[in-house]
């Protein structure tokens, strides 16, 4: 079992002290002294942000700013993703919250306006309310991001409160924006993101590292360049993982990703950060998913969609390594539509099992990495 480094969750006294020391701005409270309205801007279930447990301390900040309840709106920077339903925003939000507040889905084709383009030539258009608000927080967590190089940050203005059209510049795989996992500085998509984020006037963010329980092991409130980039040093260490040496198969969960099945992409962080391939040339990479959402929804790079599979493609039973996809709430045909091998589908893990004994026998080197989406090749 390849576990990373992880930590202890702070409490809420570790909360409050983060709130109490913001890096880059004045305290939360102070920036909304003199303003009228605030809106916090939270990311949906495909990632594990605990906003229930952050929010209180929100605004409990801006009220003592001045800023009475009934002015702090919520919106759920969707992106490219589906909108929640009512049952969703309480799993995310609290029950509290949602009786109490005004709660709204980000919608990437409506209620946009237009603040021009970035140096690199990303056309933005945000959402109309969350520009209208005086004072601007975005809520969410540090995680490995194969694009951003971590989530959090600016990411939550582009794409969490953007159009598609700035998605889909910032997004498109041809733009020759420079790119990776854990990647921060120098990344232009990134940088992309936070120039947007200055167009938009972000204030300030509030963003978490998780332990593998989903426990806070860090807080970082602040500017969202340098909040965030504290904040990614400590995920560095608390998701580094010792990678092991050649094995035959790689189990790649994706959890905390995991409730919907194509955002398992996020599960490849261990091995797209190691200095050197670990699974030999003949292995297997197993990436599992509980998928409680099914495949998901992305409406750039789902089915048929612009920067998604616009037909089936080919076994690739051959492909070296192998891979395979454990998945039990979803069929080969969800695979296919998503430009995804359909015949590496196992929707039970016993079939994982006589896939993997019909071509290594009894006996073969495993490594298990059960929570990959957060999880980093230990430097």
């Amino acid at each position: 079992m390849c576990l990373p480094q992880g930590g202890k969750d702070i409490g809420e006294a570790g909360l409050k002290a983060a709130f109490e020391r913001p890096i880059g701005t004045t305290r939360l409270r102070e920036l909304a002294k003199g303003r009228r309205s605030a809106i916090i801007v939270v990311d949906d279930l495909t990632r594990p942000t605990p906003a229930a447990r952050l929010l209180p301390f929100v605004i409990g900040e801006l009220v003592d700013g001045g800023i009475p309840t009934e002015r702090i709106r919520i919106l759920i920077g969707i992106a490219a993703h589906h909108p929640l339903n009512r049952e969703q925003m309480v799993r995310k939000l609290g029950k509290d919250i949602i009786a109490h507040f005004w709660v709204q889905n980000h919608c990437p084709f409506e209620n946009l306006d237009y603040l021009g383009t970035t140096r690199n030539g990303t056309p933005i258009y945000l959402n109309g309310e969350f520009l209208r608000a005086d004072l601007k927080v975005c809520v969410g967590s540090i995680l490995p991001h194969g694009h951003a190089g971590f989530g959090g940050g600016a990411k939550l203005v582009l794409p969490g409160v953007a159009g598609i059209e700035s998605i889909y510049h910032n997004h498109r795989p041809d733009n020759g924006f420079r790119k990776g996992m854990a990647l921060t500085e120098g990344n232009i998509a990134r940088e992309d993101m936070e120039e947007a984020a200055v167009m938009a006037g972000l204030d300030a963010i509030v963003n978490v590292v998780l332990n593998p329980r989903r426990g806070i092991v860090g807080c970082f409130v602040g500017h969202f360049v340098d909040a965030h980039r504290a904040g990614c040093e400590l995920a560095r260490r608390a998701y580094a993982t010792p990678i092991p040496d050649e094995v035959d198969v790689a189990v790649l969960s994706a959890y905390p990703k995991d409730s919907e099945v194509y955002q398992c992409v996020n599960a490849f962080a261990p091995l797209s950060s190691a200095p050197k391939r670990f699974v030999h040339e003949e292995g297997t990479i197993v990436f599992a998913s509980a998928g409680s959402e099914g495949m998901g929804t992305h409406y750039l790079a789902g089915p048929g969609m612009r920067l998604g599979a616009r037909r089936k493609v080919a076994p690739r039973l051959n492909h070296r390594p192998q891979r395979l996809y454990f998945a039990p709430t979803v069929n080969a045909h969800d695979l296919w539509q998503w430009g995804w091998d359909g015949e590496a589908l196992c929707q039970s893990w016993r079939e994982v099992v006589r896939r993997l004994r019909e071509r290594y026998g009894n006996e073969c080197r495993i490594a298990v990495f059960p929570c990959a989406a957060m999880q980093l090749a230990k430097a």
